[in-house]
């Protein structure tokens, strides 16, 4: 893409004006850094580095591996004095490890992960503000921009990293299609939309209870169940809170109770891996690279995965990929999800380790491409990376982004006072559905219902 386009692209997102921004402007070296360290500094100190398991670098590592063997390898090139101890943690694990860190005081110095996880922090006092690690012209550009703002920042201070953002989409595996002569169910127009009543026909014509091969996976095993739900819901022109986030307002619209029906269907005709009461993300990601399943709710890094699969032999069988959007109310809409930010330092009694967790920070993300490469992280601010060319499927993503002001932005409720504890208390109500203990009616109720209880809580 041109110089800028996602600076642009971003903008029309937030309905703001446009974002100018070549590459960050005097770009610091390390020894420029935070706190004027220098390399070779005889200082030692020892940083905590936790991530989920996301993103490839060279050839033959896992997934998150890249922090450690790649990026944090570069680092103490610069700085050995410097020791940083990655911990990878599963995603169906993260929400309840990153929670209970911050009620007993032992979270990480340094944070990598997606903002959902991270902004419902933000009350508690335990993240250090993050402007001092942008470039002034990136700074500018994040602070000129009231909507990058409202997503990244409180009381006025950037908290997450702001210079990430990450489509999230459904990916297919087209070859499960292919094979069941079914391609045409697929979506065919150029932003690839369809409607609930074709995506349940292409589910049909993969579905093979007796082999365990479905179309998709839903899930309801924990808080990470809340996703697939609550963006088929915005596709379908649901209002899931008011302005300011103080009342849940989806169960006022009939087309709520409409959705949740639908995939309570998806479980009772057989089209989805069963027992969804019991199965995670995680679980539906494993069973897409297995092809028991041919579609996931996917960032562009499983693309990289699934590449990295292909060649050390785990994935055996064709597995031609595509992204297509959250099914919708009409054809030819849908809703653009983008997550923006991308990590954060936190705060610590010990001033030396904010001090160079924020050097190690400032210098991935001005001094090296893996932070946003090896994630398949686009840029909020400045050029398109260059992997969005490496792959049609990510070049994709870029032609998605063009609908931008015309489609609506699914919001990604990151915003919500007590969204941890509503995701926690949602996905109870979702397993009580599967099971049939409870209506999609009452679903949407008991979730409503526990929602504005917890509103009500925080807005007093």
């Amino acid at each position: 893409m041109k110089k800028h386009t996602f600076a642009f692209l971003l903008s029309v997102v937030m309905v703001v004006s446009i974002i100018v921004s070549g590459c960050s402007d005097n770009k610091p070296s390390a020894a420029n850094t935070t706190g004027g360290a220098k390399g070779g500094n005889d200082e030692k100190v020892e940083l905590t580095l936790w991530a989920t398991p996301t993103g490839l670098g060279k050839d033959g590592q896992k997934a998150g591996e890249w922090i450690s063997q790649d990026l944090v390898a570069e680092f103490n090139k610069i700085y050995p004095n410097v020791k940083i101890n990655v911990e990878l943690i599963p995603f169906d694990g993260i929400q309840e490890k990153i929670s209970v860190a911050a009620a007993s005081k032992t979270l990480p110095n340094i944070y990598f992960d997606v903002p959902n996880r991270i902004l419902p922090l933000s009350q508690l006092g335990v993240i250090e503000p993050l402007d001092d690690i942008l470039s002034p012209k990136d700074l500018d550009a994040v602070r000129s921009n009231p909507d990058m703002m409202k997503l990244v920042s409180l009381n006025n201070q950037i908290i997450i990293m702001p210079l990430a953002a990450t489509p999230v989409t459904i990916l297919v595996n087209k070859s499960m299609w292919a094979k069941a002569n079914a391609l045409d169910l697929l979506p065919k127009d150029e932003f690839r939309t369809w409607t609930l009543d074709e995506f349940k026909a292409a589910l049909k014509a993969v579905a093979d209870p007796k082999n365990n091969k479905y179309g998709f996976t839903m899930y309801a095993l924990n808080e990470q169940g809340d996703e697939l739900y609550n963006n088929t819901l915005m596709t379908h022109g649901v209002k899931l809170f008011n302005d300011n986030y103080s009342k849940y307002l989806a169960a006022e619209n009939p087309k709520t109770e409409q959705v949740m029906t639908f995939f309570k269907s998806l479980v009772d005709e057989g089209l989805v891996n069963p027992h969804p009461e019991t199965l995670s993300t995680t679980n539906a990601n494993d069973f897409f690279y297995q092809g028991k399943n041919g579609m996931v709710v996917a960032s562009p890094a499983v693309v990289q995965n699934i590449k990295a699969k292909i060649k050390d032999g785990s994935i055996k069988e064709p597995f031609d990929y595509m992204f297509v959007n959250f099914p919708s109310e009409v054809k030819g809409t849908s809703g653009i999800k983008l997550a923006l930010g991308n990590g954060t330092i936190f705060k610590d009694q010990d001033p030396n380790k904010v001090k160079w967790a924020k050097i190690f920070f400032k210098w991935a993300i001005n001094d090296t491409e893996m932070f946003f490469n090896a994630q398949k992280i686009m840029k909020s601010v400045g050029d398109a990376p260059a992997w969005t060319k490496e792959d049609k499927e990510w070049g994709f993503l870029t032609t998605l982004l063009t609908k931008s002001g015309q489609w609506p932005l699914i919001d990604p409720l990151t915003k919500v006072k007590g969204f941890t504890e509503m995701r926690a208390a949602m996905y109870p109500e979702m397993q009580r559905m599967f099971i049939n203990a409870a209506t999609p009616k009452q679903t949407v109720d008991n979730i409503s219902k526990k929602f504005n209880d917890i509103t009500q809580k925080y807005n007093k």
